[in-house]
C-alpha cells in the first residue's frame, strides 16, 4: 500500500517525522506532521522496494525513528544487573562482540533486557539514517501491555511480525514469560501457545489474550479467539490522525510503531 496525503510538502519535510517499522520481509513506513496527522503510509518488500518508497527514503528527514526486532533477548533483575559486567552474558547470544549486545532498563518489572539486533539489518538503516533513534519491538510492547495486566490471574501476549510471534506470560502480575518463536502459520501459533499453556499448567481457555503487530481480522485473532474467553488488541497510546479509511485500518497492526518515539 502506498498513500500519500494532498497536504504533503516536501518543502516542510524538515518538520515532519519519519517512522520506520522493519523485519526481515516488509518496512513500514509512516510520515507525521506536527500534529500526529499521517502525511505518508508505505508497505513493501523490503528486498524490492518501490521508487516512491525509494525516493521518500532518500529525503532530509530529521526525526526519525525506527523499529527493528530483536535477534537475541535476555532478561536479568536490575538489582543485580552491571553494565561493568556485560561481558558475562556474551554466551547467550550469537554475536559474541559485547559491544553488540544493548540493554533497556525496563523500570516497571524491575528487570533490564539485554538483546541484539541483527546487524545487517541494523546496519542497512544506519547507512540511510546515521542519526536515527533505533527501539526493539519488545520494549514498545511490554510498556503497553501494562495497563492490561491485572493483579491476578493470568494473561497470554502475543505480538505478531515477519514469520515470528514472541509470546509472553503474565501470572498474578508478574512477568513469567517472554520467547521468541518461528510462527509460519496459525498452525504453528496454535501449538506454541499450547505448549505455554501445558508448561504452565493452563487448563481450558486462558481468561485474556492480548494481540498485538495483526488485526481484528486477522487468521492470527481467529486462531487464538479458539483459546481465550476473551482477546484484546492492544492500542497504541500514541493517536494518529488519517483521513483515509482503508490507510486508518492498516494501521491498527502497527500500534508498536506508533508508541516507538517515546521509547527512544
Amino acid at each position: 500500500m502506498h498513500y500519500i496525503a494532498a497536504d504533503f510538502y516536501l518543502h516542510y519535510v524538515s518538520n515532519y517525522s519519519l517512522l520506520i517499522q522493519s523485519d526481515f520481509q516488509t518496512d513500514h513506513l509512516i510520515v507525521l506532521d506536527e500534529d500526529r496527522q499521517v502525511l505518508v503510509y508505505m508497505a513493501y518488500d523490503n528486498l524490492s522496494p518501490s521508487a516512491e518508497a525509494t525516493k521518500m527514503l532518500s529525503l532530509p528527514f530529521k526525526n526519525v525513528s525506527i523499529n527493528l526486532p530483536h535477534q537475541g533477548l535476555i532478561w536479568v533483575p536490575s538489582d543485580v544487573y552491571h553494565e561493568t559486567e556485560k561481558n558475562l552474558y556474551v554466551d547467550y547470544f550469537m554475536d559474541s562482540q559485547v559491544e553488540h549486545i544493548m540493554t533497556s532498563n525496563i523500570s516497571v518489572l524491575g528487570i533490564t533486557a539485554l538483546y541484539q539486533y541483527e546487524r545487517s539489518l541494523l546496519n542497512r538503516w544506519k547507512k540511510i539514517f546515521p542519526e536515527a533513534g533505533f527501539t526493539p519491538c519488545f520494549e514498545v510492547v511490554i510498556n503497553q501491555v501494562q495497563s492490561y495486566i491485572p493483579i491476578q490471574g493470568e494473561v497470554l501476549g502475543v505480538h505478531i511480525y515477519d514469520d515470528q510471534a514472541d509470546l509472553f506470560l503474565f501470572i498474578n502480575g508478574e512477568m513469567r514469560l517472554y520467547n521468541t518463536f518461528e510462527v509460519a502459520t496459525a498452525d504453528d501459533l496454535s501449538y506454541f501457545v499450547l505448549n505455554v499453556f501445558n508448561n504452565f499448567s493452563i487448563k481450558g481457555k486462558i481468561s485474556k489474550i492480548l494481540l498485538s503487530g495483526a488485526s481484528r481480522e486477522s487468521e492470527w485473532f481467529a486462531r487464538l479467539d479458539r483459546y481465550a474467553e476473551w482477546v484484546d488488541m492492544i492500542q497504541a497510546k500514541d493517536k494518529w490522525s488519517v483521513a483515509d479509511g482503508d490507510v486508518e485500518r492498516a494501521l491498527e497492526a502497527l500500534n508498536v510503531l506508533a508508541d516507538s518515539v517515546s521509547c527512544v
